[in-house]
């Protein structure tokens, strides 16, 4: 049986600092409080950065034990939000701007880090056998390795902790080539904050979420279909299909050359029943949006369209650099 997020973090904890009777760093402390309390709430900023541009996005967290996980992601530049939760009965990537549910069969969020979850930089730094530590008169910095999601190359990330209250300011990832890629900025952290547990409920966190967009939802203005503003070298565009039209438009763009590549994309109209899909996947960031990966293909909702990058012969890396384009294009 599998052992919990908490329970590993735990695990690896106590093997990290057995017999370690010096007086606590920083980082230490900031793992005994974590190991300690039973829920918080986390509020802050997330920017990605990648070659051609980058994108903003407010987060908020919750968390309670034993592993209740509440993440709500907002748009800096528009009103569309999205919500990764994790309760006894999955876990869940809601899109309230078109009344849609994804059901993951995931590990998340053990199976990979990330930055704006406390109890990941706990386990990377729990992880790391020779952390880098730097510190000066106000700020400790951990430096250690991360993942981003599963089968990525392991990068650098930098935790800057403020020596007077033990919690982290900012986190900074760096990619395989060492540019900045993820930055976090925490404006406020809670310990044993008194989350409710309809947090954690998917309807409940659906109809909250949707009351600021109205009975109709978000309205996308002027959405299109487009090719992505970067692709894979050697690869050229085939074939193009649009299978639907109208409010209901679906296109299919095929890509050949030295690999294979294959784009849908779909209109998605708010609906007055949630819509529920099941997946088989992973959570991974998008340039701040929330995306669903498997081992072929990569499936979001950005600005009123589903997108889903798939190919047999791309790595991870190269399907999020193409979902990450449409995100940046000049005519979004």
């Amino acid at each position: 049986m599998k052992k919990t997020f908490a329970f590993i973090f735990l695990f690896l904890l106590l093997i990290s600092f057995a017999g370690c009777k010096k007086k606590e760093t920083t980082d230490e402390s900031f793992l005994s409080e974590l190991t300690s309390t039973k829920s918080y709430k986390v509020e802050g900023v997330m920017e990605t950065f990648f070659d051609h541009g980058r994108r903003q996005s407010e987060f908020t967290v919750y968390y309670k034990q034993p592993e209740f996980i509440k993440v709500v992601l907002k748009s800096i530049e528009n009103d569309d939000q999205q919500i990764i939760l994790k309760n006894t009965e999955g876990v869940y990537v809601l899109v309230p701007s078109v009344n849609k549910n994804f059901k993951i069969q995931s590990s998340w969020p053990s199976n990979a880090s990330y930055p704006y979850l406390l109890q990941s930089l706990a386990q990377d730094i729990a992880n790391d056998k020779e952390p880098i530590i730097t510190e000066n008169d106000n700020t400790y910095t951990v430096e250690t390795e991360t993942k981003m999601h599963t089968d990525a190359e392991a990068v650098k990330q930098k935790i800057i902790f403020n020596k007077q209250t033990n919690l982290p300011t900012e986190v900074l990832v760096y990619d395989v080539k060492g540019d900045l890629f993820i930055r976090c900025v925490f404006t406020d952290i809670a310990l044993d904050y008194n989350v409710s547990d309809k947090e954690f409920e998917v309807e409940e966190s659906m109809t909250t979420a949707y009351l600021i967009y109205g009975d109709e939802g978000l309205k996308f203005k002027n959405r299109h279909f487009e090719l992505p503003s970067y692709c894979s070298e050697g690869l050229t565009l085939s074939t193009s299909e649009n299978v639907k039209t109208g409010e209901d438009a679906r296109t299919i763009m095929m890509f050949t050359g030295s690999n294979n590549l294959t784009i849908i994309q779909e209109f998605i109209n708010y609906s007055d029943k949630i819509l529920t899909t099941t997946e088989l996947g992973n959570v991974v960031m998008v340039m701040g949006n929330v995306g669903i990966m498997t081992d072929n293909y990569i499936k979001f909702i950005f600005e009123g369209v589903e997108y889903t990058i798939a190919s047999k012969t791309l790595d991870k890396n190269e399907l999020i650099k193409i979902s990450s384009s449409y995100m940046m294009n000049e005519n979004k």
